[in-house]
C-alpha cells in the first residue's frame, strides 16, 4: 500500500440492533434523550423493510473493494454510530488524508458536518476533499441509459434539510437532474424531513402528490439522486410512504435503484481520488 496516504469513507451511520436505537438517536439529538415514540417510529420502520437496512453491508463493501482497486488503506467513519469521525485519531495515522462523504451531491450543511469534527480530530494532517460524485460521468450515464428503457413521468427525490442560510445543495440537484434526463419533463421532490428544526426545504412528498393527480399523471419513475445506496430513508420513506400516497390516487409508483456499491460508484470514487494524487 501507499505510505502516508489514506482513505476516510464517512456515512451517517446506522445501529446494527435495534436495542442500540436509544442510544442512536441520542446521538442524533447532541446527547438529549429521545421520546420514546421517536425510538418506536424507527424500529417500526426498521421492520417495515425487513428487520435490517442494507446499507450497512453496502458501505462496507465499498470500502473492502476501494480498498482493493486503490491500494490504500480505506477507513471507514461514521457520524452517529461507529466507528465515529470524532475517534478517526485513534485509527489514522497518515499523513495525507482523502475525505469521502457518500453521498452524491454537496450540501455545505452534510458535509461540513463531517468535515469539520474529522479534520479537528486530526490537525496537522494535509486533507484532501472528494465532493459531487454523483456529477461523476459514469453515474450519470447510468440514470440515462435506465430512464431510456421508461417512459413514466420522471420523478427526482432526495432527502431534505432544515433551512439554514445559504447551501448550493439545491441548485446542485437541479444541475444534476438536467444532465441526467436534458430532453424529458421531470418534477422533484424532497423526503425523510426531521421531527425537529423548524423549517424543511421542499416541495415535499405530499405537494407532489397533489400535483401529479393535479396533471393526471398515472405513472411515475422516481430517481433517488440525494443517495448513493439504499437505507431506511429510500426503503421506507419512498418504497412504503409515498408509494402509499400515489397508490391512493390511482398512481402507480417505480423507483430506480441506486447506484449502491456497483462498478459506476467505485470507478467514480476511484478515478476522483487518482486525480486529487496526481496533483500532489
Amino acid at each position: 500500500m501507499k505510505s502516508n496516504v489514506s482513505v476516510a469513507l464517512m456515512y451517517y451511520g446506522y445501529p446494527a440492533d435495534v436495542s442500540e436505537m436509544r442510544e442512536y438517536l441520542k446521538d442524533i439529538m447532541n446527547g438529549r434523550d429521545p421520546p420514546q415514540w421517536l425510538i418506536d417510529e424507527n424500529i417500526k420502520k426498521l421492520q417495515m423493510i425487513g428487520g435490517e437496512t442494507p446499507s450497512i453491508k453496502t458501505v462496507n463493501n465499498i470500502r473492502d473493494k476501494l480498498e482493493s482497486r486503490l491500494d490504500l488503506k480505506v477507513h471507514l467513519l461514521t457520524k452517529h454510530y461507529r466507528p465515529n469521525i470524532k475517534d478517526a485519531a485513534r485509527m489514522i495515522n497518515d499523513h495525507i488524508i482523502i475525505e469521502v462523504p457518500l453521498f452524491p451531491i454537496y450540501s455545505k450543511q452534510i458535509f461540513d458536518s463531517y468535515y469539520i469534527p474529522f479534520e479537528n480530530s486530526l490537525k496537522g494532517r494535509n486533507f484532501i476533499r472528494i465532493e459531487n460524485i454523483g456529477f461523476h460521468p459514469l453515474i450519470i450515464d447510468y440514470y440515462r441509459k435506465i430512464l431510456e428503457k421508461h417512459n413514466e413521468f420522471i420523478l427526482f427525490s432526495s432527502h431534505s434539510l432544515p433551512v439554514r442560510g445559504y447551501d448550493p445543495y439545491p441548485k446542485l440537484l437541479v444541475d444534476n437532474m438536467k444532465l441526467i434526463s436534458p430532453l424529458r419533463k421531470y418534477m422533484w421532490f424532497y423526503h425523510s424531513q426531521g421531527p425537529f428544526g423548524g423549517k424543511w426545504i421542499g416541495p415535499d412528498m405530499d405537494y407532489i402528490v397533489s400535483r401529479l393527480t393535479e396533471m393526471g399523471i398515472k405513472e411515475v419513475i422516481d430517481v433517488p439522486i440525494g443517495f448513493l445506496y439504499e437505507h431506511i430513508e429510500v426503503l421506507y420513506d419512498l418504497d412504503i410512504l409515498f408509494k402509499e400516497k400515489l397508490l391512493s390516487k390511482g398512481i402507480r409508483y417505480e423507483r430506480i435503484k441506486p447506484v449502491s456499491d456497483g462498478n459506476e460508484t467505485l470507478d467514480a470514487i476511484s478515478q476522483l481520488i487518482l486525480e486529487k494524487l496526481d496533483r500532489i
